[in-house]
């Protein structure tokens, strides 16, 4: 099965939960070598608030390099995420969605960049990227109700990354720190209720993503697992964002709102070398939250 396929086959897994309830150098973004006289760095980083719906993506087409917080709201009436996809050696949107008409993994060119992972229709999720100045794409690939995937029906926008004339914003403050790593999840901290920012890093080797599931009271890892294998009746859980597929150098800053309660941290994303989620490889961890 292609890479393609199987990140549409993990999309499904997320999805069917809510439906029924490198650090870059100045240069690297296009800013000059007077950046040292430029005007300090804005505290914060902006905001690019993309609505979600079935199945497009309302969203502007270009915004500037460095430092960007995605707000994701989706509109629904189903699930949809948001995966920023950045296409080096000057590809084009065109360029890989003709990729994925061809079986096999993602081109070398195709860097998975994060962004807000999928929450429940009528929520939102939030996370902060370093964009590099390119093309990128937006895309989901979401494919239930009739497994056909979201980007198939419109759902990828391209995205223009300008070199920025300003200095980059600073990384949002994160109060935990996640690796992701194969296959397992490190929390600089126990999770506790409230706001967070969570600074989400995949080491070297193969991307990961970072799903929050919210389980219902009384439910446990063990039924999610069995849940998935059927998908039938109501699922124990909710989905509460995370991070969109990353790679090695390219952090995520997840701002989350926890209540109370038990969450799963799972990864969604098939292995390199048998197809099978990282969760059946022991990527999911069960956490209290208090």
């Amino acid at each position: 099965m292609s890479g393609f396929a199987n990140m549409r086959r993990a999309a499904l897994l997320i999805c069917a939960l809510g439906a029924c309830q490198p650090k870059h150098d100045a240069a690297s973004r296009g800013d000059s070598a007077a950046v040292a006289a430029a005007p300090a760095a804005a505290s914060t980083p902006p905001v690019v608030t993309v609505h979600a719906r079935d199945f497009a993506y309302d969203a502007p087409d270009q915004v500037a390099a460095g430092m960007t917080t995605f707000r994701l709201v989706n509109d629904g009436p189903g699930l949809h995420h948001l995966v920023l996809i950045r296409l080096d050696s000057a590809k084009t949107a065109a360029d890989l969605q003709a990729a994925m008409q061809k079986p096999g993994p993602f081109p070398g060119w195709a860097v998975l960049a994060g962004g807000p992972n999928a929450v429940d229709p009528a929520t939102e999720s939030a996370a902060t990227v370093d964009l590099v100045a390119g093309n990128y794409v937006m895309i989901c690939f979401v494919d239930v109700p009739n497994g056909v995937p979201h980007f198939a029906k419109g759902m990828i926008k391209p995205l223009t990354v300008t070199p920025s004339a300003t200095p980059s914003a600073s990384a949002p403050v994160a109060d935990v720190v996640i690796t992701l790593s194969n296959y397992q999840f490190g929390l600089s901290q126990p999770l506790t209720a409230g706001p967070h920012i969570l600074k989400v890093e995949t080491q070297p080797g193969q991307p990961h993503e970072l799903v929050l599931i919210r389980l219902n009271p009384g439910k446990t890892q063990k039924d999610l697992v069995a849940w998935m294998q059927k998908m039938q009746g109501p699922p124990p859980g909710h989905v509460a964002g995370g991070a969109s597929p990353s790679v090695a150098g390219s952090p995520v800053y997840v701002s989350v709102n926890l209540v109370p309660g038990k969450y799963l941290l799972i990864c969604f994303l098939p292995d390199a070398t048998n197809g099978k989620p990282h969760f059946t490889h022991g990527m999911v961890q069960s956490v209290d939250v208090a």
